[in-house]
């Protein structure tokens, strides 16, 4: 759908002129980057208007409002603090700067925005999956075949796919999106574990989702079998 054709896009642009003003206002704002779904044209009925402002100084803040009934967040930080969080491989904050645009411009947020675009396409370090990582959903995967006949085999299912999902996301260096992204995203980045994602959230019998789920997990783990392991002994308080 074309941005002239979605009104709720439309909608959120009309109120752009007052926002950027009233962020343009706040003291100490220099620059501003309008961020999320509105910005790459992808507003739908509960979007609202997110933006990074740089600031000088030595702060730090998130504020938000509502300007003609939509919804605002603005994050403001020093130029500083957003480079800390790009070397801390903040996938949000990443995601953003390479992905956002310019509304009240300056040449540090286009510094900035270089940077994500640089590191996005680079994407994070792998993080292999821990021995305890994989002990816990291994023992995750037992509790759900335990109430595999239970109402709550629903929510401990979901709950752990969640998990395995992160880790998938970790372990294979992709920077993390939103969790009602993962679908469309697993389908281009591994079609065979958005198809197991796909089984655990809309089987309508628990072994399909336990299926699904025992798959997807398999994909961290190589299989579901206890291994020895545990943790290095650490000082009590």
């Amino acid at each position: 759908m074309k941005a002239a054709d979605n009104p709720h896009q439309t909608r959120l642009e009309a109120a752009l002129p007052p926002v950027l003003e009233r962020i343009a206002a706040t003291p100490g704002v220099y620059a501003a980057l309008w961020c999320g779904s509105a910005a790459r044209g992808e507003a739908n009925a509960y979007s609202d208007l997110d933006f990074h402002a740089l600031v000088t100084g030595d702060h730090r803040w998130r504020s938000n409002f509502v300007v003609d009934g939509v919804p605002v967040e603005v994050f403001h930080n020093p130029v500083r603090k957003v480079r800390a969080m790009f070397a801390a491989e903040d996938a949000a904050t990443i995601t953003m700067f390479a992905q956002g645009r310019a509304v009240l411009p300056h040449p540090d947020l286009d510094a900035l925005m270089a940077e994500a675009r640089a590191l996005h396409a680079a994407g994070p370090k792998p993080r292999p999956l821990t021995e305890d990582g994989r002990f816990k959903l291994v023992d995750e995967i037992m509790d759900c075949r335990a109430v595999v006949d239970q109402p709550t085999h629903a929510l401990l299912a979901l709950a752990v796919a969640s998990r395995a999902v992160d880790r998938l996301y970790m372990v294979n260096g992709w920077w993390e999106v939103k969790r009602e992204r993962w679908p469309a995203d697993l389908a281009v980045k591994n079609p065979e574990a958005a198809r197991e994602l796909n089984a655990v959230l809309t089987a309508s019998e628990p072994d399909s989702r336990q299926e699904g789920l025992e798959k997807l997990v398999m994909r961290l783990t190589g299989n579901l079998i206890y291994r020895d392991g545990g943790t290095a002994p650490a000082p009590v308080p």
